[in-house]
């Protein structure tokens, strides 16, 4: 059962965490040892949101009613503080939610930037993707990335053939599913299937403006 995020709420922080990677051992043809990563790991991803209105606050309220249920799945916004550049070479907005005028308010309020994409298919259980770039803009280790409903963070990056606008991109964890040449690689509209499991319910109070805390584990 798919739950729409309250997008009426805003996020305050956002801190994904990698559980229960494990790393397999291999050995390369010059015979050395190394460490490979599984599917094993999960992401962990804490919310900290603000509910400023009424709109807001019962839409929170709603949300953590209805993510209660067992096979509730929701596809969560991910916010991330540093971004990609743009083609000018200007970093990219990131998480614009949909405006306040419209009656249901929920998406974003913008398609994702489409400045990357896969050059080559990515295939399920790859350690690393093949991606073509602005040539203004780069992806760094420590940036974060969405391939279908999936997040993905960038350990390492090479140049192919040292031209400006190919790379080569290493994630964790490992790529989950197929995805086809020229499939965009979301880089400003992060997002995250996940299954909640803890939040706050806000109740009433005499407080004008609501926090609460939000945990979400990675759904398959």
């Amino acid at each position: 059962m798919d739950i729409t995020f309250p997008y009426p709420v805003n996020i305050r922080s956002a801190v994904p965490t990698m559980e229960g990677m494990r790393l397999s051992p291999f050995v390369n043809i010059d015979g050395e040892t190394f460490g490979q990563p599984t599917l094993n790991g999960y992401w962990r991803l804490d919310l900290n949101v603000i509910a400023q209105d009424m709109q807001a606050q019962l839409a929170l309220s709603s949300f953590v009613t209805a993510m209660s249920a067992a096979n509730a799945e929701c596809v969560v916004p991910v916010l991330a503080q540093w971004r990609p550049n743009d083609n000018r070479g200007r970093m990219l907005y990131g998480t614009s939610l949909a405006p306040l005028w419209t009656f249901d308010h929920v998406g974003f309020a913008s398609d994702p930037f489409e400045g990357f994409t896969l050059q080559a298919a990515a295939s399920h259980r790859a350690s690393y993707i093949d991606v073509t770039k602005p040539a203004l803009s780069q992806l760094w280790p420590g940036h974060y990335i969405t391939l279908g409903d999936r997040l993905y963070q960038v350990v390492n990056v090479t140049s192919i053939n040292e031209l400006p606008n190919r790379i080569r991109v290493s994630v964790m964890p490992n790529i989950r599913g197929d995805h086809a040449t020229g499939s965009v690689v979301i880089v400003d509209q992060l997002r995250l299937r996940c299954r909640l499991e803890k939040g706050d319910q806000i109740g009433g109070s005499i407080d004008p403006v609501k926090f609460a805390n939000l945990s979400f584990i990675e759904a398959f």
